[in-house]
């Protein structure tokens, strides 16, 4: 056989567009930085692994399965849990269940439970390709757009986040619009009302992508069946009622109304642990799951950041089209400014522009305007969860891969060769892979890195002393700190077996306390740790019986040493200067 004719008989090969897409995605396992440990320092990213992969470490029969960020002792002596259950428990059960052979080994957990979500994203990519597969009958095309559309900053770098919104739900998203295909390709309704079971139990995004589905299918039936009516020489009235019993036998609403129950019976199951967990005293509309419904519906604007909405948004939506590699500096920090925010509206808004327009030459429609529209319908109910949250913007990749398909289609059209597109999967699987190889760059600096192993390890070494004990938390930093993402979601990962107390908290008698600051006093039980220490409580009380004899007589207190403050008849004393503003309390 002639080297063309091998050529040409490989193009025409079932099996290679997935082969080059498999080795194409092998290259977010290899190309990694050390994923045992919090190393991305800013943003979403560890914040946000570090609090759920906590929620899934605890939950076991012990805690009777309660999903639960940190556990505390209240003033009673009765042991209390932080509930948290806003996402649906399918992503805490395969965290789980990936994190059990690593037993209490907290780096090897962390592993786990982030190559979990690197399969995830690589099934998620697979099934973008063999659901354009079917929709185009052209592997070099799916193969192409697919690797262009995931090659963009969003999905690499937020690919093992550990999130119930990240890649697990968008997995469920995908593998539901995989269903869409084969529903409207082949008429199999059962496998798609399983898919879509699949990924409610998975996160709650899919919805956004069954109501783009009903509605654009409703609107289908319902034109059909008014085509229909006017050939029709029934008298009006009798055509209308054709049309409104064609809409509701129509399958569309079925799976909207099956989509519907089973996601309210799992948001019904999530209030009713939680319910349980706060000992069935606090009223639906304030359970936390509720209150957090309201904010990211803006219901209740909340405490969440405001940021301009719509230039961010059609921003995200043109960095979704440009690999990362091509970016300038595309190893830079996280959420580099790579271009305005008046030229990312810009080229957002012309490029979805484009991409509806295209829509008008493709079938079947409802499926690429589902795929390209979805993000939509999810962003505008959800602005307020939306907008301060840019690993948000993976649900924006329908637009990508339309766009990219439509563009890859011309092409072939034009040129009438597979060769012309296979070169382009080649170069999509090269801008990949450096993307893939850039992206493990981010966040893994060696000064980074050497304070986070040396942080990591005092608290691993304060774990080992305060399991099963109480723990006051002072000074570690805010919310939203940059001390391995987020210092109070890391603590609670790193000393899940404590009873952890922060000091806007009542106190109770006994225990341990945790600082940043480094006092030299027999009660430091940990001298070698370099950034957090660990102190014997009723020991540095004593050793600071100066400090609570000058609050109680109203003497001023050196301020470079603490403020202390005086909350419900408990002392708390803060490394930084602090206005008393925030506490319901007296400050000296």
């Amino acid at each position: 056989m002639k080297p063309l004719d091998r050529l040409e008989s490989a193009l025409r090969s079932a099996w290679l567009p997935l082969a080059l897409l498999l080795l194409a995605l092998s290259t977010v396992f290899v190309f990694s930085g050390d994923r045992g440990r919090f190393y991305r320092s800013e943003g979403n990213h560890s914040g946000i692994s570090s609090e759920h992969l906590t929620i899934a470490v605890n939950l076991s029969p012990e805690h009777g399965f309660q999903r639960f960020l940190r556990w505390f002792m209240d003033e009673d002596g009765v042991v209390r849990y932080v509930p948290y259950n806003r996402f649906p428990p399918g992503v805490y059960l395969l965290v789980k269940l990936a994190i059990l052979p690593a037993s209490d080994n907290l780096s090897a957990r962390l592993y786990a439970a982030r190559i979990l979500m690197l399969l995830l994203f690589a099934a998620a990519a697979v099934l973008a390709y063999l659901s354009l597969c079917r929709l185009t009958s052209n592997r070099w095309v799916a193969l192409t757009a697919t690797l262009l559309a995931f090659s963009s900053y969003y999905p690499l770098y937020y690919n093992d986040m550990i999130a119930p919104d990240g890649i697990p739900d968008f997995f469920g998203v995908m593998l539901t619009f995989h269903g869409m295909v084969v529903f409207v390709q082949e008429g199999r309704f059962r496998q798609l009302i399983v898919k879509t079971c699949i990924a409610l139990l998975l996160g709650w995004h899919v919805l956004a992508l069954l109501l783009a589905f009903v509605i654009f299918g409703l609107v289908r039936d319902l034109l059909r069946a008014r085509s229909a009516a006017a050939t029709s020489p029934h008298p009006r009235y009798v055509k209308l009622k054709h049309a409104a019993t064609a809409a509701l036998r129509s399958r569309y609403l079925l799976l909207g109304a099956v989509a519907l129950g089973f996601g309210l019976s799992v948001l019904t199951f999530n209030f009713a642990m939680e319910y349980a967990a706060l000992d069935g005293e606090t009223p639906l509309t304030e359970l936390p799951s509720f209150q957090s419904m309201l904010v990211r519906t803006s219901v209740d604007r909340g405490s969440l950041p405001q940021v301009p909405f719509s230039e961010g948004q059609f921003s995200r939506i043109s960095r979704m089209f440009i690999p990362h590699a091509l970016l300038v500096g595309g190893d830079a920090a996280e959420n580099p400014t790579w271009m305005s925010r008046r030229l990312g509206l810009v080229l957002g808004i012309a490029l979805t522009a484009v991409c509806l327009v295209g829509l008008m030459f493709v079938r079947p429609k409802i499926l690429f305007a589902t795929l390209a529209s979805f993000g939509f319908f999810w962003v505008l109910p959800m602005r307020n969860q939306v907008a301060p949250h840019d690993f948000e913007s993976i649900y924006y990749i329908g637009i990508p891969l339309v766009l990219f398909t439509l563009v890859l289609l011309l092409a072939r059209r034009l040129t009438n060769r597979d060769g012309v597109i296979a070169a382009a999967s080649v170069i999509a699987l090269l801008l990949f892979a450096v993307s893939s190889f850039q992206m493990s760059r981010i966040g893994h600096s060696a000064v980074a890195g050497q304070a986070a192993r040396a942080a990591e390890q005092d608290l691993l070494t304060i774990r080992e002393s305060t399991a099963g004990e109480l723990v006051t938390v002072l000074n570690i930093g805010g919310y939203y700190s940059t001390f391995f993402g987020s210092t109070r979601r890391a603590m609670e990962y790193y000393l899940n077996t404590s009873l952890i107390h922060y000091v806007h908290l009542p106190l109770v008698e006994g225990g341990f306390v945790v600082m940043r600051k480094r006092v030299d006093t027999p009660a430091l039980l940990t001298p070698q740790n370099q950034y957090i220490f660990l102190y014997d409580r009723d020991g540095l009380e004593a050793w600071h019986g100066a400090a609570y004899r000058s609050v109680a007589s109203t003497e001023p207190l050196a301020r470079e040493e603490f403020d202390v403050y005086l909350i419900d008849g408990e002392v708390y004393y803060l490394k930084e200067p602090c206005d008393g503003s925030n506490f319901n309390a007296r400050l000296f």
